[in-house]
């Protein structure tokens, strides 16, 4: 059975104007570093599985994808509603279009897959100042991972 997803907003009510650089692709001499949720992109490496469950989280520690880590960001979609619809609403939409872009990073449908999925969605503050990146992650639930989980068909 499939560990449940995990939902984790983003805000950026501390972060308005201090946000960090996105993180170019990772390279063997890169750094461990927290990185803005505003920063993510595909194909960024992380550890954030074990981190708590936030409403107000600003930073998520990344790491080199040659090395151990929990997690990868497979996928960056925009809400493209005029007026914030609601944390329901938003991870509704994080859910179903992080479960159609699975397939076509990993090489497998979600349902055949080993591997699961969280997000990073947009708060009602982080959408005041322009936010509407709904990011997907990917994790392996037995563990970590070395190099990428992209076409790993697992």
């Amino acid at each position: 059975m499939k560990i449940a997803l995990i939902a984790v907003s983003v805000s950026v009510g501390l972060l308005a104007g201090c946000a960090t650089p996105a993180p170019s692709p990772r390279s063997e001499d890169a750094t461990d570093a927290d990185v803005s949720v505003l920063s993510l992109q595909v194909g960024s490496c992380l550890n954030d599985v074990d981190q708590p469950i936030a409403q107000e989280l600003t930073e998520i520690p990344a790491v080199p994808c040659e090395e151990p880590h929990q997690s990868e960001v497979y996928a960056e979609v925009l809400v493209e509603e005029a007026s914030f619809p609601g944390i329901d609403a938003v991870t509704a939409f994080a859910i179903e279009r992080c479960e159609s872009e699975f397939e076509g990073f990993v090489g497998l449908s979600y349902a055949e897959s080993t591997l699961s999925f969280h997000y990073y969605y947009p708060t009602q503050n982080s959408w005041a100042i322009g936010d509407r990146s709904v990011f997907c992650v990917a994790y392996d639930p037995a563990g970590t991972s070395e190099g990428t989980l992209a076409n790993s068909q697992r």
